[in-house]
């Protein structure tokens, strides 16, 4: 398995400790994490860290695709380490988002679908809202 360093080299990222610190926070992070988020996490061990740190470094990930950008809410962008085929669900009571796991021939018909049409896909983002199996439990 490669280090958080060889992952950043391997797709021509320099890398700086901060962006390993944040590499790391990801890695396995199955949160969704804003911007705030990662600052509040991490800023008490990295006092130099700044949010705009932050956000070029998503930025920079995304466009190296390590991380997927998510926009659920207009209100903020979460950060996804899992550029897999899956989608998302927003729990409307508790604001947690889940990994739903569907396969990539799902996206592919979809993507074909849409290019049958006309329009040229350089992205899917499937979000579905409604209440988790944990707040259904209350």
């Amino acid at each position: 398995m490669k280090t958080p360093k060889e992952i950043l080299k391997s797709k021509g990222i320099n890398p700086s400790y901060q962006r390993i610190k944040i590499l790391e926070y990801l890695q396995g992070n199955k949160s969704h994490p804003t911007v705030e988020m990662i600052y509040k996490d991490l800023a008490p061990k990295i006092p130099t860290l700044s949010k705009t740190t932050i956000y070029n470094t998503l930025k920079l990930f995304a466009e190296k695709g390590l991380v997927s950008l998510l926009v659920i809410d207009q209100a903020e962008i979460r950060v996804d380490p899992n550029v897999s085929y899956h989608a998302h669900f927003l729990c409307t009571n508790c604001n947690r988002i889940s990994d739903i796991d569907l396969d990539a021939d799902f996206f592919n018909s979809v993507r074909e679908r849409v290019a049958s049409s006309g329009y040229s896909v350089s992205e899917i983002q499937i979000t579905l809202k409604g209440v988790c199996k944990e707040c259904s439990k209350g």
